[in-house]
């Protein structure tokens, strides 16, 4: 994986990435969900059971992603740094209110 990061930062940007996409599974979800209820339609069990599971999915995720960045500042507080710069221009297309410029 040619990313610009230390080998030491691979972990936690892998947790990362993981992590975002989970939450795009779950906020995918929840906007059909959205969808349906403007149309007036009611969310199934199945489907409140899925938009739970994908929420706590998410959730292990983050919890993963902050234990790897923790470990990594330990670790190697260069690599650290690196990471922390990386995810800064990962979301520099993001506005104060977290929406794309």
């Amino acid at each position: 994986m040619d990313d610009g990061l230390p080998p030491a930062a691979q972990p936690a940007w892998e947790a990362y990435r993981a992590m975002e996409a989970s939450k795009q599974r779950y906020f995918g979800l929840l906007q059909g969900l959205e969808h349906k209820a403007e149309r007036g339609l009611r969310r199934t069990l199945a489907e409140s059971v899925e938009l739970q599971r994908l929420l706590a999915e998410h959730d292990r995720r983050v919890a993963r992603f902050r234990d790897a960045v923790k470990a990594l500042l330990v670790q190697d507080p260069t690599a650290h740094a690196a990471l922390v710069q990386r995810l800064r221009l990962e979301n520099e297309p993001l506005g104060r209110n977290g929406k794309p410029h």
